[in-house]
This record gives C-alpha cells, structure tokens and sequence, in this order.
C-alpha cells in the first residue's frame, strides 16, 4: 500500500509510454485506477510501481483522483508480459483494458430516442441498419451519435427518421444496467453423452483443483463443443469465479444466445463491437465491480477489467479474427494463454480443426487434448466428394430477356453438382454454395488493350457489385462508377472471373422456381441481418443460400443436406506458408454444415485438382494425417510452430520517403546467430490508403530471442512524423 504524498509510476493509456511519475493525492495500492493529467488532456491510469524518473519533487505533479476499484498485481503482470511479446508499448496494451472513456465519470445527460416500427414509412437500406442497430442493443433508446456510429448512417438519416416519426424523444439520461437480470442458474437442460461427460469432467477437476492448466477440446462439427464448455462454465461460476467465453464475432449467433439462455436461465451479457457507448460503460464497471461474472464476447473481452477471473474458453481457437492488426498487433488466443497462466486457472481452446501451434503444443505435451469423435443427438456426418472439373466442365447459360446478349455466359457450376442440386431441391430439402469471393466479378477489363479498373487509392483491382452497380475496393472500401466504354481506347469492357452474385445469376437461370439468398459482408451489415436470413432458413423460406466464409460456422440448419464448393482450389496455392492449413479448416467447418438434422448429408467440391493433399484429406475425414504432414514440411522450413517470425511493416505517405527510411533502416540491422532480417521488399499490397508499405522479415529458430533483437533494432532509428513502423509477431497475414 503506498501513502498519500508517496510518489509512484502511473502507466497511461497511450501508445508512446511506459510510466510517469505523480505524487498520490491518497493512498493506492498497485493496480488502483487514478485520475491524472498529461500535458494538460486527463487520463485513467494504473499505479504501476515505484516513481523512478529522478525529477525533484517540486516537479512531479499531484493525482487529480484516487478511485477504490483497482486491477490485479497480476494484471500488470500480464500487461508488462504482452508488451515484452508483442513489442507493444505497456500503455498501448493498457489502452485495450482502459478503453472506455467516461468509465469513471458520472453517466452524461443528453437525448435518447426509441426505434418505432412504422409500416408505412418504406425501409431504405440505411434506415433498416438504423433499425438493426437497437435491434442489436436489446432495444434500448440510444443517442443520435451512438445510432450514427453503430448503423454506420449519416446525420441526415437519423434526422430524416425523427422528422418522419420512425425515432421519437425518449429518456435524457443514461438507464443503469440490471445487473440481476444477469444471474445465472443451472437449468439442467443438456444431459451430455458418453465422450462429453468424460471431457467436462476433467475440466471441471482443473477448476475444482486449481492452477494453470491448459484444453484442447478437439471435436468434429456438431459433436457437442458448446455444452462441454457450458458445462464447465457453470463449474466456475457456481464456485463464485469469472468466467469469459470468448468468440469470433462472426459465431454471436441468435441460435447460440438461445442455448445459452437454456442452459444458464438467463441471457448472456455480450461484449462486441456495436454496443452503444452507455452499455459498454455499463457493462465494463460491472465486470470491474465484480457485479458481472460471465461474458460471451469477441477477442476484446480478454480486456475487460476481470475480478477473480477463473476461466476462459477460446471458441474456434483457430479463427483468423483473433489476431488484431489495428490497435496493435497480437493474438487474442496467445494472449489468453498467457493471461491464464499468469493467474493460475484453466483455459479451455474448442475447435473442429484445431490450428498447427496449438496441435503441437499437444504434441509437446503443454496442452491435454480432450477428443469428441461423434456427433451429437445421433448424426451422422456427411458423405464428402470432389467433381473433377477437367471432366465436368459447366453448362453455359443465356439469360432470359436480354436483348443485349450475343453470346452464352460461362458457367460456373458443373453438371453433376446441378444434378444434386436438383435432387435435393426436388427432396424438398435445401442447398448452400460457397464460394468465397464477394460481388458478381473480380476483374473488370478491356479485352482489346488490356486496361483494368484499378482502385487509384490501393494497388488491387476493383471489384464489380452488380447489385450496388457499381465498382468497389474491397481494400479501403472506395466505390466508382462502371465505366461505359474503357477509358483508354473506348472498346467494351468485359467482366471476368465469378463472385457469389454471378453464382445467384446462373442458380436463378438454371434453377427458376428456387428461392435463394445471398450471404455475404455486402448483404449482412449486422448480426440483426444475418439473424433474419437464419430465421428464413429455419422457416423453409429458402432453398438455396449463396454464400462466403460467414456461413462457415456457427449455424445449424437441420434441413440442410447439400453443399456445394463451388471453387475449392480458391486458396490451395496462395503465397502464405499457412495456405494449405486455412484452405483445410475452411473448407471442413462449410463441409460441417450438411446433415446436421435426421438426413444425412452430402458435400460435393468442384475442383481442377482432386488429388491434391487438402481435398483427399477432408473426403477421407484424415486430419490429422494431413495436419502431421503439413507440420512436417513446415519443420523442414523452420516455419511456425518450429520457428518465429516477426514482420515489420513499414508504411509512408510519400514513396522516396519511404524507402529513405527504410535505407536506414537496413543500416542499422542487427546481426545475430540463427537470426535471418530479410528485406525491404515492397508489400504484396504496395500502396493502401494512399500510403507505400514494405516489409521487413525476421526469422529464427523456436528458441531464438527475436523481440528484444526486433526492439534494440527499433531503438537505433528515429522514426518521422510522415512514417509507420507496425511490428507484428509470428503474422498471419503477408500481405
């Protein structure tokens, strides 16, 4: 305990600091949140140890506020832990956790208002995402500017809506969060079957025990995951402990907070990214004030201020959105690892198609692998095919009433995959195609010169949305016009290749009567949406649903018995080192989706190579085969999880500015045993925004010390105003 007029560290949230010295206003333990000012702006920090600065005290100004909620000794443990891993500053890894601004202020006092379903006002696009966005929020009245920023709406709109009586004047003052809606109990709904039983039994002795421990529970699609974890959630939570069930955003599903509310009576307290600014005060002072004890939340939960934190499960612990690359880089999985070792409790990763680092953390003995084989309620798992396409080639199709066509259009979908479709349309049952590319074409080109539609902010090609009309970056999100004519020699141009809306053009021409529905980030703008389009399917509404990755996983569709891959061979060949891993774990979480009711199911995947490794290993249902066999080329090259690799990306806004820099940078490169600095070369995406990126690469062995080597390398350069450096350890994305 330090005393009032002691001088102590105080850690801020901010990106460029380790620490500052204040004189406490009034006594503090480590971790107790303060109140202090820095070049004359407040901030929320931390007391984090001993002032060291060596300024007289006649300089070291005073806290302005000492409050009585604090973070744990182990917290700060934790935050000087990532910042060593990550190479993030402690005060931009405190940023995470202190990332609600008016946390400790009293609630503001302004005008809410109430969404108001009026039949005859038409649904724009913008007013609907107005509509999902209190959707989203239980309903609850919210302020224009936290509509605007959920909704992703312009001012106008919200004004426009209050004009026309579809938002009306509600509260002025934020409502306080009921936090005894939030009590759970055991309902005793699930009974778990033979392997479930055995695996939430030796979680719930590590809970029972203590200490750190750490769980793959590697079950196939459908195998119960969620009630195992469930299971040991309630576990920890009987015994009075914090309990984070952590998942990709994507997996917040209206089915998944029904088995919860099941399961727990009571729903689950969600922390994501379309929370209005008052509910994730709320919230984050529950979790502080230990008032909230479970959360079902996206990778930033981990950094809600836990009180006598127990246990977390990482659901789909090999989804790619548990990296971050914006607010610095890491791993919310790694770093949940991490947390809970420095704590001392059980964590839980639940997968289908577990990642290669934590495969070989089993294999190394640190993890204990809990397997479910079966599926859960007696399903059986579907049948899994290729159509070799050099000897299925697709029937082309003309559209009917179109003046302007000369010729057939290309087909995309073999014969033998419309036969199925038929079939099973004609079962009365329904089909899903997936094909990950968004919009109707990825290339726009003259076919006479040569000329393609670039996005002038970004060096990638736009991409043609039939449905908008338009061309879009699906980089920085730019849109144009279609060009008439090329604007080089004035010729036609063509569109190439195929998205999911030129797959719902050939299914409506081949497949007249069928309802279908398009799923992808273009047409689910919100949870709320895509819970309308789960609905249909449910309802027998539609019979066939086009879609991308978002349809991948967490859904369950009983009436579901064909899937369809439209391009299987999309990601076999990318430049990625972990190509052949993600293709397998997509592909078999979309394959997870057939048969999941009564009749089994069928997946069949078009491809131009049948026998390649990926492919034969989801028709044999060989993971583990195929995954030892990646691991071993991967060995061979000393790449993850035998090796380590950290990126530094490089970004400027002007192109000699940058590669000056980076001349410097090359300078002053370290030498060291084992250690390989590769580069600069430019960025796989040279320019983004407006702004030139090249990469740097540091590889080593398993054991090699890379970070601090990446931070006294850092530390020899002084870094303009006009540059990035982004520094990205073990990256998933080479781009």
């Amino acid at each position: 305990m330090f005393k009032s007029g002691d001088i102590v560290k105080i850690l801020i949230p901010n990106v460029v600091n380790a620490g500052y010295d204040y004189r406490l206003s009034a006594p503090a333990d480590l971790g107790t949140f303060v109140r202090v000012s820095v070049m004359n702006r407040p901030y929320v920090g931390v007391v984090y140890g001993i002032g060291d600065s060596g300024l007289p005290p006649e300089k070291i100004k005073e806290t302005l506020e000492v409050f009585s909620e604090r973070i744990s000794v182990a917290d700060l443990q934790w935050i000087q832990k990532m910042s060593s891993w990550t190479l993030m500053t402690p005060g931009a890894v405190l940023r995470l956790i202190v990332n609600v601004p008016d946390a400790f202020s009293s609630p503001r006092v302004e005008q809410l208002y109430n969404y108001v379903v009026e039949s005859k006002v038409r649904m724009t696009d913008a007013r609907q995402a107005v509509a999902d966005a209190f959707a989203s929020n239980y309903n609850e009245a919210m302020s224009v500017s936290d509509i605007q920023n959920i909704a992703h709406v312009s001012g106008a709109v919200v004004r426009g809506m209050i004009q026309r009586g579809i938002l009306i004047p509600s509260d002025v003052r934020v409502r306080e969060m009921d936090f005894a809606k939030y009590q759970y109990r055991d309902m005793g709904t699930v009974q778990l079957n033979e392997e479930q039983a055995a695996a939430a039994t030796e979680i719930g002795k590590a809970i029972s025990d203590g200490g750190f421990s750490v769980f793959l529970l590697d079950g196939i699609t459908g195998s119960g995951k969620t009630q195992v974890y469930f299971d040991s959630a309630w576990r920890a939570y009987s015994q009075g402990q914090s309990v984070l069930l952590m998942m990709p955003e994507i997996a917040l599903t209206a089915q998944f907070m029904s088995r919860y509310e099941k399961r727990f009576g009571a729903p689950p307290v969600v922390w994501h990214s379309n929370l209005t600014a008052a509910r994730r005060r709320e919230i984050w002072r529950g979790v502080l004030r230990g008032d909230i004890r479970m959360v079902v939340g996206t990778r930033s939960a981990l950094f809600l201020p836990w009180q006598n934190l127990g246990l977390i499960v990482v659901d789909e612990e090999h989804d790619g959105s548990y990296k971050q690359e914006d607010m610095g880089n890491y791993h919310a999985r790694d770093m949940a690892v991490l947390r809970a070792k420095i704590s001392g409790f059980p964590i839980v990763l639940a997968s289908a198609t577990p990642s290669a680092e934590t495969l070989q953390n089993v294999a190394d003995g640190k993890y204990k692998r809990l397997r479910l084989t079966s599926r859960f309620g007696g399903a059986t798992l579907p049948t899994i095919e290729t159509i070799d396409m050099r000897e299925n080639r697709p029937e082309q199709y003309v559209l009917p009433g179109d003046a302007e066509e000369t010729q057939p259009r290309t087909g995309y979908l073999s014969p033998v995959l419309c036969d199925a479709i038929h079939n099973t349309l004609s079962a009365g049952q329904q089909v899903m195609l997936f094909i990950n590319r968004r919009g109707f074409a990825p290339i726009v080109q003259c076919k006479k010169c040569g000329w393609v539609a670039q996005c002038p902010d970004c060096s990638v090609g736009m991409t043609y949305h039939k449905q908008l009309g338009k061309l879009l970056c699906h980089m920085c999100g730019r849109m144009e016009k279609i060009p008439e004519k090329c604007p080089v020699c004035g010729d036609i141009v063509s569109y190439r290749g195929a998205g999911l809306e030129k797959i719902q053009e050939e299914v409506c021409v081949k497949f007249p009567s069928a309802r279908t529905a398009l799923v992808s980030s273009d047409t689910m703008m919100s949870r709320q949406a895509l819970e309308r389009l789960v609905g249909r399917m449910e309802s027998g509404e539609i019979d066939i649903v086009i879609g991308t990755q978002i349809l991948a996983k967490g859904h369950h569709f009983p009436n579901l018995t064909l899937v369809g891959v439209v391009d299987a061979d999309m990601g076999l060949f990318g430049t990625d080192f972990r190509a052949a891993e993600h293709t397998f774990q997509q592909l078999f979480q979309v394959a997870g989706r057939a048969g999941r009711g009564e009749i089994p199911g069928r997946v069949l995947m078009q491809t131009y190579q049948p026998d390649h490794p990926v492919l034969q290993a989801i028709c044999e249902g060989d993971r583990d085969n195929f995954m030892a066999s990646d691991m071993a080329a991967r060995r061979a090259a000393k790449m993850p999880p035998y090796g380590q690799l950290i990126a530094v990306i490089v970004e400027a806004n002007k192109e000699n500015v940058l590669r000056r820099f980076c001349s410097e940078l090359s300078a002053a490169a370290p030498m060291a045993n084992g250690v390989k600095i590769m580069g600069p070369i430019a960025a796989q995406v040279y320019q983004v925004r407006n702004w030139y990126r090249m990469r740097f690469l540091v590889a080593g062995d398993a054991k090699a010390m890379l970070q601090p080597l990446v931070a006294r390398w850092m530390d020899k350069v002084k870094i303009p105003a006009n540059v990035r450096v982004k520094i990205d350890v073990n990256p998933q994305n080479f781009m």
